[in-house]
């Protein structure tokens, strides 16, 4: 297996922590400031079972395998993508202080939940190759919002088609509710509805795209949809 680099996760040394953004929500931050810390050991276990879980789910997808191996292999995959919750919510932190940077280009929360698509990114696709995944992160994050913003100004610049109504309010619903959502939960939503191209898709596409199994898709995608029935208006939101 390959060994992932350890890097001091932004919790593991809590009395040296910046506050909180003052831009955030009270709830959100205060989910921060709930988060377990990470000591260097449980960093680089983390990072290894995330490496090992993407390892069995690319095996899987390009080898046939006995049914034991197949047991084993799924196994390895939802341990690797519990350790990816666990690093991209440890790493949460790192987001609004970066946000911060950009404030004023986007509505804060849209700039917080556009890194939040990046520190997912950063967990789903980390190799040890990449350095530490602090650094990998930073640049993933940084990248999202910058990305982010870049595309909101194009779009003031340009004759560009109007969001649908349905579109435009599963995104402002989702704006509202980010502080509820864990990055996890707001990146499988962003997929499944199109908020950020207007691309929807299928459980099986979100599946490949995280490495993790449809099961596990519609599990979260089922607890997000939960969580913003019970903070926003009324309307349905079907998966």
């Amino acid at each position: 297996m390959r060994t992932a680099r350890n890097s001091r996760s932004p919790r593991s040394r809590r009395g040296k922590e910046p506050a909180p953004h003052p831009a955030l929500p009270q709830s959100y931050a205060a989910m921060i400031e709930r988060t377990p810390s990470l000591d260097d050991a449980q960093l680089e276990s983390l990072l290894e079972r995330a490496v090992a879980g993407a390892d069995a789910a690319r095996t899987l997808d390009a080898t046939a395998v006995s049914p034991s191996l197949r047991v084993t292999l799924e196994a390895r995959v939802k341990d690797g993508q519990y350790a990816k919750e666990r690093l991209v919510l440890a790493h949460l932190r790192l987001v609004p202080a970066i946000a911060g940077s950009y404030a004023g280009r986007l509505p804060f929360m849209d700039l917080v939940q556009e890194g939040n698509v990046g520190l997912v990114r950063a967990a789903d696709s980390y190799d040890p190759a990449h350095g530490t995944f602090a650094a990998y992160a930073h640049r993933w994050v940084r990248r999202s919002i910058v990305r982010a913003v870049a595309a909101a100004e194009q779009a003031q610049n340009a004759s560009t088609p109007a969001p649908t109504p349905e579109q435009h309010l599963l995104r402002r619903r989702v704006r509202q509710a980010v502080a509820h959502l864990d990055a996890v939960e707001a990146r499988v939503l962003e997929m499944r509805f199109g908020l950020l191209d207007g691309t929807t898709r299928t459980l099986d596409e979100i599946s490949r795209r995280l490495g993790v199994t449809k099961e596990r898709v519609a599990q979260i995608l089922e607890s997000a949809l939960a969580r913003l029935r019970d903070v926003v208006s009324p309307a349905p939101l079907v998966a």
